[in-house]
């Protein structure tokens, strides 16, 4: 084997050395299990009143992360969350 052959494996493995490494010398960070808070809104079941409902949040800072309704009553849960920062 040459001396070109050989600088060129000798980087690869380097370089692979490096890849395999990157983790465990610079690991990705972690965000907290409580990175959110929550707010639960319960609202009747019309359009005007739902979107005033959203509107309202959004200026707040608050994003819908989800709807449901019981299928009971005329009533749909709203679920907002918020960055807790």
């Amino acid at each position: 084997m040459n001396r070109f052959s050989k600088i060129c494996l000798l980087f690869i493995a380097l370089s692979l050395g490096i890849i395999a490494l990157r983790p465990v010398v610079w690991p990705q960070p972690a965000r907290a299990a409580n990175h959110f808070k929550y707010l639960l809104v319960t609202t009747n079941w019309q359009a005007e009143t739902i979107q005033a409902e959203l509107d309202k949040r959004a200026s707040e800072g608050w994003e819908l992360a989800s709807s449901y309704s019981s299928g009971q009553g005329a009533t749909v849960d709203l679920v907002f969350r918020q960055d807790a920062r």
